[in-house]
C-alpha cells in the first residue's frame, strides 16, 4: 500500500472561499444524494400539516424530484426567503432547540438544494392566489392547495459530488427507503410514490402504526404475524410494531427506531428491541419490526447531526428498560398461549432462557431460613447406565436425585406367576404418564406417542429448559464464596453500570460489593449455578445489559452446560421422566429459541408416506 505523499511545503496565503464554493460545500453535509432531497422535502412537507403527499422521481432522482402536499403552504414573502441559507419558520432562538416539534428546523435543506440543483417552488396559502420561485424570482401562479417542490439537474454545477452517485436504479431503490421511512413513523397521512412517471407505492391513511408498516414494508408472512406493543414511562411512550417467532430474518435490516417521527441510528435501542426477544430467534437469526418512540423535546437533542440521523437523550437508559421489558412479557405472553392453542404442538420458536451443568465451587449455601444447606451437584448424564430392554420391562417409576430425572437405580419387583406384562411407567405425581414411550432415536430426540401423534423431543433442548426454570426457582437460595469473584472495570461508565444493577442482581442470587477505585467483588452466587469468575467478569462489563437480561444471559450458560447433550444415551426411565416434564413445561422453548419437540400427526404420517 502505498502512502499519500505529504503536502509540498509551498506557500499558499490564506483566503476566504468564494461564496459559491462555500455554499456547495456546507450543502454536501445535508444533500449528498437524490435519498436526502427525497427526505429534506417530506420532512417540509409533514412539518406543513399535510394529510396528503406525493412524491415523484425520475432517473434515481437524479433528473428530477418532485414533492406536493396539500399543507399549510407559504405567503409570497416565505416563499421569497425560504430558500436562503438558514431561513426558516421553526426556529427563532436559541431556547427553541430544547422544544423543537418538527421534523426540520435548522434551515439548510432548501438552501442546500438550491445550490446544488435546479429549484422551483409553488405555494399557496389559501387557494386564491399562488406564487412560484424560479431561478430566485418570485412570480404569480396557481395552485390549489399546498406547496410543490421541484428539483432537477442535481449536480449538474457539482461534477465532484454527481461522478460519485450510483446508477438510476440503485438510487432510485436509496429515494424509495427514504420515502418509506417517513411513511412509517406518519400512519395518518397519505403518501404516494411514482417511479419514471409509473405508481410505485401507494399508503393510504390508517390508524395503527402496525397497519402502516405491513402496508409499507408488505412482508412475505400473514398479517396475523404482526402484533403492535404499547408502553410509556417518565416523559415519553412508544409503540413497538414486531413479528411473531415466526417471522424471522437473517440480518437487522427490517430492525428500525424512530424517534419523534425521526428515523435514527441508535444502536441502543435497537438492542432494546432484540433483548425483548432474547431466547426466540434461535441460530443468529433477528426478528422484524419498529420502534416508534415519543419524547419531551427538552430530554432529547437532534442538532448533533446535519442529517438529524442521531439524537441524544438525557436518560436513554429508562427507555431502554422500559422497551425491552416490554418486548419480553409480549412474548412471553404469546409462547403461552401457543402453548394452550396447540394442545402442546410446538410449532414456533419462543423466549427462554436455559442452564447447564451446576457442581459447586467454595461454598457454603444458605437456605430461606438462613441455616447452611448441604449442596449436591446434580449427576452427569452421560455417567447413567444403560438398562437393557428386559431390565425396563419391568421396572417401576425410580426416585429421583437432584436433577429431577430418576439418576438412582430403579426398583425392581418380581413378576407374579404367569404374568407377562409389567405396570405402565408412571409420572412424577404417581399418576400414569398420557403418553407411550417409543425411545432414543439419533443421540438427540425422545420418541413418544401422546394424542394419536408422534412426539420427537429434543433432549438437550428439554433438560436445558427444565434446569433454567429450576435455576429462577431457587434464585432465593445463594451460596456464599469463601474466596469472592473479583471484577475490575476498565471505565466509569463500568462502574457506574455494575452499581445500578446491583439490587436486580441481588434478588437473582449475585451480590456485588464495591471493594475499592475500579474493583467490585461478588460475594453470592445462586446455590445452583456453576458458572466462573471469568463469566461473571465478563457479563458485568456489559455496560449495555439491564440487570434482568444479564441474570438470564448468566443462567442460560450454567443450564446448556449441565443439560445432556447431544449423543448421551438416556436409559427408558430417565427418558420417560424427562418426557413427562417437558410436557409439562409452562413455555416448552430452550434458552436459544428452540422448541423443545415437533409434533407429527396420524394425517402428515400417512401424506408422507402416500397411504390413503
Amino acid at each position: 500500500m502505498t502512502d499519500l505523499p505529504p503536502g509540498d511545503g509551498a506557500y499558499r496565503p490564506v483566503r476566504e472561499l468564494e461564496p459559491s464554493v462555500a455554499r456547495k460545500i456546507a450543502a454536501g453535509e445535508v444533500i449528498d444524494r437524490p435519498a436526502a432531497v427525497v427526505r429534506e422535502l417530506l420532512d417540509n412537507a409533514i412539518d406543513s400539516g399535510a394529510g396528503k403527499i406525493t412524491a415523484e422521481i425520475a432517473g434515481g432522482g437524479i433528473e428530477s424530484i418532485r414533492v406536493a402536499d396539500d399543507g399549510c403552504g407559504m405567503t409570497r414573502d416565505d416563499l421569497g426567503l425560504c430558500a436562503h441559507t438558514h431561513a426558516t419558520s421553526k426556529i427563532a432562538r436559541e431556547d427553541d432547540l430544547l422544544s423543537l416539534t418538527t421534523l426540520g428546523f435548522r434551515g439548510e435543506a432548501l438552501s442546500s438544494i438550491n445550490a446544488v440543483a435546479r429549484l422551483e417552488i409553488t405555494t399557496t396559502r389559501d387557494g386564491r392566489e399562488a406564487w412560484k420561485l424560479i431561478d430566485g424570482r418570485v412570480e404569480p401562479s396557481r395552485c390549489a392547495k399546498g406547496t410543490i417542490v421541484g428539483v432537477s439537474g442535481l449536480f449538474e454545477n457539482f461534477p465532484a459530488r454527481r461522478q460519485f452517485l450510483k446508477r438510476p436504479a440503485a438510487e432510485t431503490s436509496l429515494c424509495r427507503q427514504a420515502f418509506t421511512e417517513k411513511a412509517l413513523a406518519w400512519p395518518t397521512v397519505e403518501f404516494r410514490l411514482t417511479v419514471d412517471g409509473k405508481p410505485r407505492d401507494v399508503l393510504p391513511r390508517v390508524e395503527t402504526y402496525r397497519d402502516r408498516w405491513i402496508a409499507a414494508m408488505g412482508p412475505k408472512e400473514p398479517d396475523t404475524l404482526f402484533h403492535e406493543l404499547a408502553g410509556s414511562g417518565n416523559g415519553f411512550d412508544f409503540s413497538v410494531v414486531i413479528g411473531s417467532p415466526d417471522v424471522v430474518r437473517a440480518d437487522r435490516r427490517d430492525l428500525m427506531v424512530f424517534v419523534n417521527g425521526r428515523r435514527i441510528q441508535e444502536y441502543g435501542l435497537l438492542q432494546a428491541m432484540e433483548y425483548g426477544t432474547e431466547g426466540h430467534f434461535p441460530n443468529g437469526t433477528h426478528p422484524a419490526g419498529a420502534l416508534f418512540v415519543t419524547v419531551d423535546p427538552s430530554l432529547v437533542d437532534f442538532n448533533i447531526h446535519p442529517a438529524k440521523r442521531e439524537a441524544r437523550f438525557r436518560d436513554s437508559g429508562a427507555i431502554h428498560h422500559a422497551v425491552s421489558q416490554t418486548v419480553r412479557d409480549f412474548f412471553r405472553r404469546y409462547a403461552i398461549a401457543l402453548v394452550e392453542r396447540t394442545g402442546g404442538k410446538a410449532d414456533s420458536q419462543g423466549d427462554f432462557s436455559g442452564i447447564r451443568g451446576f457442581s459447586a465451587p467454595a461454598f457454603r449455601s444458605v437456605g430461606n431460613d438462613g441455616e447452611p444447606t448441604r449442596f449436591q451437584a446434580p449427576r452427569p448424564f452421560n455417567d447413567l447406565k444403560a438398562f437393557t430392554a428386559a431390565d425396563s420391562a419391568v421396572a417401576r417409576w425410580p426416585e429421583t436425585d437432584s436433577t429431577g430425572f430418576g439418576n438412582a437405580e430403579p426398583r425392581r419387583d418380581a413378576l407374579g406367576a404367569g404374568q407377562n406384562y409389567a405396570p405402565g411407567p408412571r409420572g412424577i405425581d404417581d399418576s400414569p404418564l398420557p403418553f407411550r414411550y417409543l425411545g432414543q432415536t439419533l443421540g438427540t430426540f425422545i420418541l413418544v406417542e401422546k394424542d394419536d401423534a408422534l412426539y420427537a423431543i429434543d433432549q438437550h433442548a428439554a433438560h436445558e429448559r427444565i434446569l433454567y426454570d429450576e435455576l429462577v426457582a431457587t434464585a432465593d437460595r445463594v451460596q456464599e464464596l469463601l474466596i469472592p469473584y473479583r471484577v475490575d472495570t476498565r471505565s466509569p461508565e463500568e462502574d457506574r453500570s455494575i452499581e445500578g444493577r446491583r439490587e436486580g442482581l441481588r434478588a437473582a442470587g449475585f451480590t456485588v460489593e464495591k471493594a475499592g477505585e475500579g474493583l467490585w467483588e461478588v460475594t453470592t452466587v445462586p446455590i445452583r449455578w456453576n458458572g466462573s469468575e471469568a463469566d461473571l467478569r465478563d457479563a458485568l462489563r456489559e455496560t449495555a445489559l439491564p440487570a434482568s437480561a444479564l441474570v438470564s444471559k448468566l443462567y442460560a450458560g450454567a443450564a446448556c452446560k449441565a443439560a445432556c447433550k447431544e449423543g448421551d444415551a438416556l436409559d427408558p426411565l430417565t427418558a420417560r421422566n424427562l418426557a413427562a416434564k417437558a410436557f409439562a413445561l409452562e413455555e416448552p422453548f430452550c434458552p436459544h429459541g428452540r422448541p423443545v419437540w415437533t409434533r407429527i400427526d396420524r394425517a402428515e404420517l400417512y401424506a408422507r408416506v402416500k397411504r390413503t
